[in-house]
């Protein structure tokens, strides 16, 4: 056994050790968060500059079913816009330590689940009581997947990391659906986006828990 004095010398050593191994946690978690916050940003600005081409590049004939099809300046916009979402979904990616495929992997993953939202946004003007609950857990589905999909190569998944992050993804799917009973209660459109506040809080979550529970 050691001596006593080398044992209380050990101590503070420990105790900084440790101390720095937090900070480095906390720091991972702060900068996976804070990419998943400017993805989402990213990505909304992208859905909204889609809706504004489309608008702005499709007659009102083709809307109604009757126009021969968008113009080729709202294909090209599209295609552009895609490339700056994938390029937003690579931040979360990149923040968890992904090495360069692993990141266009992701992010071509993720714009899947961006298409995918998309595509159920539509539906839910047609069949809402089945495009909404679909639009929003496509909204959550798309960083559970990313940020689990991001380390898959690098780190190896444990039990409490999967757990908690589908614990952390089904929880907040519930709240934007118990959102949507909020929504209906209250007047205002205002309210009507509530359930995607609630969702998109996905993007932010899913990526910090991913960060704090990765093995090193």
């Amino acid at each position: 056994m050691a001596p006593f004095c080398a044992r209380s010398y050990h101590v503070p050593y420990l105790v900084e050790l440790r101390g720095g191994a937090v900070r480095r946690i906390w720091l991972r978690v702060a900068l996976a968060a804070g990419a998943g916050l400017a993805s989402l940003v990213v990505c909304s600005g992208v859905l909204v500059a889609i809706v504004l081409l489309f608008s702005n590049t499709t007659d009102v004939f083709v809307i109604m079913g009757s126009g021969s099809g968008p113009s080729p300046i709202f294909w090209v916009g599209l295609v552009i816009l895609i490339i700056v979402a994938a390029a937003g979904f690579s931040l979360p990616a990149r923040a968890l330590g992904a090495k360069w495929d692993h990141v266009t992997n992701t992010a071509l993953l993720s714009v899947l689940g961006f298409c995918a939202f998309v595509v159920f946004l539509v539906v839910s003007f047609v069949a809402p009581f089945v495009g909404v609950p679909l639009a929003l857990m496509a909204i959550v589905a798309t960083p559970l997947i990313g940020s689990l999909f991001a380390i898959r190569e690098d780190y190896h998944y444990t039990v409490g990391l999967v757990r908690a992050t589908v614990i952390g993804a089904v929880a907040i799917y519930c709240a934007s659906l118990l959102a949507i009973w909020l929504a209906r209660v209250e007047e205002g459109w205002s309210y009507s986006l509530v359930p995607v506040i609630v969702a998109s809080s996905s993007w932010v979550v899913m990526p910090a828990i991913v960060a704090a529970l990765r093995p090193d």
